[in-house]
């Protein structure tokens, strides 16, 4: 039935309760009519367990009646005799959810006002099913045994839990959030728990509110705004929380809000936002997927809960794990037919790093990760932490300092503590940080730290950044945290990025090398053309060693860097590396085929969020980088077939099946 109902149709339903008038004029009718929508999932609960379709009931409760009577200003009759007369056109009116929205704004006082003592709530989220979904209990009932009918265990002990729903339309409101108990389930909005091995698992999606604490339920178009937000302008998750108390919840509602409730959860803060964040996209990739998300149900925090989930998805990322992984298009593919008729493909890609950088052991290139973000060595190497800092001692530091007792070395840690405290040196830590934003618009009270206990080299001269003139006899000492190299990139001339991985210890050769092996684990997967500005020196490296897994690709280096960074008399470079060696490379006009800056502009873009990844755990790290990876290359496909460049995905297995029988590690 329309969502619109004329007022005709409202006098031909009244007509044959003449009584009905008497209650209640037109416009309360269409307002009882409004408010059953509002309260259909509540009445859904009072239908019977496994009906394929709900009916209007012959009866409302007693808490129904309560309700229309505070807010329609109606006796228990009165309303006994309006929903006998309007509820076949109420309960089947079809509302689309703009209506549903506008309802929302005009009767959601009615709830906060006098829902809550009646047990009633705007939203109140309930588990989709009625029946046991354990196999287990679908056996077959005793009555029904000698009849072989198998039937399903209906669920019904009810839990009933206080929660605070964080929407688009009206900001933070309370609510209710009901689970029922099965023989081994309990089932929730979201998920059902198993009592046998303590799992959390989600129903199939997309959920429109979700439940990311046990308390709290983030509407999702709010958290689709935070990731656009996210994506579109570096927004750090302390400004999306920010953004939303301050700009989008309703303060209109705040002095009507239920007393208890404005003393609870009314804000979002940091954690909620990322807690949010990482579970809606952790379920669209379920989703994208066809499988279901399951997660630990015991664990101390959400963000624990959701660490092993990252994890997996990290690993599933590494790699050719990106969607866009075998792109191609017309700006970034070339597509050749030669006299015979044989058609040849060069797709053309530019690798680079950009220093951002997380926590990471001090141990150089150690991958393990930290236990806590504060730490300076990671589980493994955690005995390093006890000795001096004296990059040439391996004694133990004397209790209460990070040197030794040798008189030399305690003078360097003094020289330290002396420094710390002057304003230059904080200026300088913050230059080596090269932060392009802070991470919050609006520091928290004790967030003035940045560049503290960051790891900083120090010479009897002071702060040293390089090799010390006289050689590496000086004594240094290293004190602060260390953090990750670079994130190194490989970008389709087109812009799309292929793949990232994250360096520990510096941004060699070989660790290039390594990198394209991973994001490339077939040589029918190598894109034609790799461009990176230090390909002369990783030539040099696979012709030393007989390297001929790269013998189908050209390695040019940058044309730009190859005029201005590299010498003319560098024969290494112009033997290998000089990008006129490939014909391909030009067009018949002159000009230059693929964009060889391509990994410059992608850098500039993800260098936007040091300030956000920078204190951030690795798998938190690992997860967000390659979710905004993921985005921005849809936003970019998007503009491409906008203009008409034929961007596709070449077939995976096309690309994955080897010419030989093993595939590279």
């Amino acid at each position: 039935m329309s969502a619109k109902i004329s007022v005709s149709t409202l006098i031909s339903a009244l007509a044959a309760y003449p009584e009905a008038e008497k209650h209640l004029d037109i416009d309360g009718c269409f307002k009882f009519i409004e408010l059953i929508q509002l309260l259909k999932p509540t009445l859904s609960l009072y239908q019977p367990p496994g009906t394929a379709e709900y009916l209007p009931l012959a009866r409302l409760p007693i808490n129904i009646l309560d309700f229309f009577k505070k807010c329609l200003n109606i006796e228990h009759e009165s309303a006994k005799i309006i929903w006998e007369a309007l509820c076949p056109i109420a309960w089947d009116l079809g509302v689309p959810s703009g209506d549903m929205q506008a309802f929302g704004r005009r009767y959601l006082q009615f709830f906060l006002d006098h829902g809550g003592a009646l047990g009633l709530a705007f939203y109140n989220f309930m588990p989709p099913v009625r029946t046991c979904l354990d196999p287990g209990c679908n056996s077959k009932s005793r009555t029904a045994k000698a009849a072989g009918v198998p039937y399903s265990r209906e669920l019904a002990e009810e839990l009933v839990l206080p929660v605070s729903v964080f929407t688009q339309d009206f900001g933070p409101i309370p609510d209710l959030s009901r689970g029922i108990i099965g023989c081994n389930t309990r089932y929730y909005a979201n998920y059902y728990v198993s009592k046998k091995d303590s799992t959390r698992t989600y129903y199939h999606g997309p959920f429109e509110f979700i439940h990311t604490a046990t308390h709290v339920f983030i509407e999702k178009r709010t958290l689709d705004l935070f990731t656009t937000m996210m994506l579109t302008s570096w927004t750090s998750a302390g400004n999306c929380a920010r953004i939303y108390n301050d700009g989008l919840a309703l303060k209109s509602l705040s002095p009507s809000l239920p007393a208890l409730f404005s003393k609870s959860h009314v804000s979002l803060d940091v954690e909620d936002v990322w807690d949010g964040v990482s579970l809606h996209w952790l379920l669209e990739d379920a989703e994208e997927r066809d499988e279901v998300l399951e997660l630990v149900q015991d664990a101390p925090s959400q963000a624990k809960r959701l660490q092993p989930a990252l994890h997996a998805r990290n690993l599933r990322m590494a790699g050719p794990g990106q969607e866009a992984w075998s792109h191609a298009c017309d700006l970034c593919c070339w597509i050749e037919i030669r006299p015979n008729g044989m058609k040849t493909y060069i797709r053309s890609t530019v690798t680079d790093g950009v220093t951002i950088g997380r926590p990471t052991c001090s141990v150089h290139d150690c991958d393990v990760p930290l236990e806590s973000v504060k730490d300076r060595y990671c589980p493994i190497h955690h005995s390093e932490d006890l000795l001096c800092v004296v990059t040439t001692c391996s004694e133990y530091a004397e209790e209460g300092h990070r040197t030794c007792k040798l008189p030399l070395h305690r003078n360097l840690e003094d020289y330290n503590a002396e420094q710390q405290k002057a304003m230059f040196q904080l200026k300088q830590r913050l230059a080596r940080l090269r932060t392009s934003q802070p991470r919050e618009s609006i520091p928290e009270a004790g967030d003035d730290t940045i560049g503290q206990d960051e790891e900083i080299l120090i010479d009897k001269d002071g702060v040293c950044d390089g090799k010390p003139e006289e050689g590496n006899q000086t004594l240094r000492a290293r004190f602060g945290r260390k953090r990750t190299h670079n994130e190194e990139l490989c970008v389709a001339s087109c812009g799309v990025i292929l793949g990232r991985a994250t360096f520990y210890g510096s941004e060699a050769p070989n660790g290039v090398r390594t990198f394209w092996k991973k994001l490339f684990p077939t040589r029918r997967s190598l894109p034609s053309v790799l461009w990176h500005d230090n390909n002369c020196r990783i030539a040099v490296m696979l012709d030393k060693e007989g390297d001929t897994y790269f013998s189908t690709s050209a390695l040019p280096v940058d044309v730009f860097h190859f005029k201005s960074k590299h010498k003319a008399s560098d024969e290494d470079c112009n033997k290998f590396c000089n990008p006129v060696r490939w014909p391909e490379l030009c067009t018949p006009e002159g000009t230059w085929r693929f964009n060889s800056s391509a990994a410059e502009q992608a850098n500039a873009w993800i260098g936007g969020y040091q300030a956000i990844v920078r204190e951030m755990q690795a798998d938190r790290y690992e997860f967000f980088l390659d979710e905004m990876i993921k985005r921005r290359n849809r936003n970019i496909i998007k503009d491409l077939e906008k203009k008409g460049k034929a961007p596709h995905n070449i077939p995976r297995e096309e690309l994955l099946r080897p010419e030989t029988p093993e595939l590279v590690e």
